[in-house]
């Protein structure tokens, strides 16, 4: 920021007038040098507060400025902002070493630090070293900034060779699913003629009608033939041959039974 004399700083500010504060000044400076008094930038702004800027004006403004710190803001908008309000606060903004003092003590701690780590005489240079480091973390962060937050990384190709895709996953589920229905088919398969051999056997069970080796579904006793000698004109317990010989059935059946 350019810093002007007193005098330029007059100049410049009465180029600014338009209309009715031109005419203004215009008889408020001739009055001034008639009546012998100095015309600077302070009885300027002395003149022009009290004609134009309520006393209530001036006391928002001066709390504002006492009250201003960096906060969120920019150092230069910080800056700015600080500029702007010296001219309600003629005490600081003729006092070197006070406004800047005033200006670092609004800056935010870490680059306050950082900006008391020179040597520093004016407010300039202090704005200037505050300016100079906002703008090197800046660039700093932006080179930093690309390499942060990756949301991916290579995969090592023995981590990709032990997940395939998901629908060669698919795939292989409906290969090998139907092999396990069939595999099961099978063994029902061979458990049941497991059994239809061993009961076919001459290993089976004894007939319950005769005792004889056989199923009891191919007993004729079980047909309603006697089944000591095989006639259909009677049963067994009525059965008019000798008790204890045994019947041409049954030795029938255990014969049949045991082929």
């Amino acid at each position: 920021m350019v810093e002007y004399s007193q005098e330029r700083r007059l100049k410049l500010d009465v180029l600014q007038l338009r209309d009715h504060a031109q005419h203004w000044w215009k008889g408020t400076s001739r009055v001034m040098r008639e009546s012998g008094a100095l015309i600077s930038w302070e009885s300027f702004f002395a003149a022009f507060r009290q004609e134009y800027t309520p006393e209530s004006y001036y006391n928002n403004r001066e709390r504002e400025f006492d009250n201003l710190k960096q906060g969120n803001m920019r150092v230069t908008e910080y800056a700015r902002h600080f500029s702007s309000l010296l001219s309600y606060v003629p005490h600081v903004s003729n006092q070197e070493r006070t406004k800047r003092n005033k200006f670092l003590r609004g800056l935010r701690p870490d680059f306050f630090r950082m900006v008391l780590a020179g040597s520093l005489v004016t407010y300039v240079e202090a704005m200037d070293r505050a300016g100079d480091i906002e703008e090197s973390l800046l660039e700093a962060q932006n080179q930093v900034q690309p390499t942060v937050g990756r949301s991916f990384l290579p995969v090592p190709e023995a981590t990709q060779s032990f997940q395939p895709p998901q629908a060669s996953q698919q795939s292989n589920r409906q290969r090998f699913k139907p092999r396990g229905k069939q595999f099961k088919r099978r063994s029902n398969s061979s458990s049941s003629g497991s059994v239809s051999s061993c009961g076919s056997g001459s290993g089976g069970a004894l007939c319950g009608q005769c005792g004889g080796r056989h199923m009891a579904s191919q007993c004729r006793g079980f047909q309603g033939n006697c089944y000591k000698c095989g006639q259909t004109s009677h049963l067994a317990r009525a059965c008019p041959s000798a008790r204890g010989q045994p019947s041409n059935f049954s030795q029938h059946g255990s014969a049949g039974g045991s082929s």
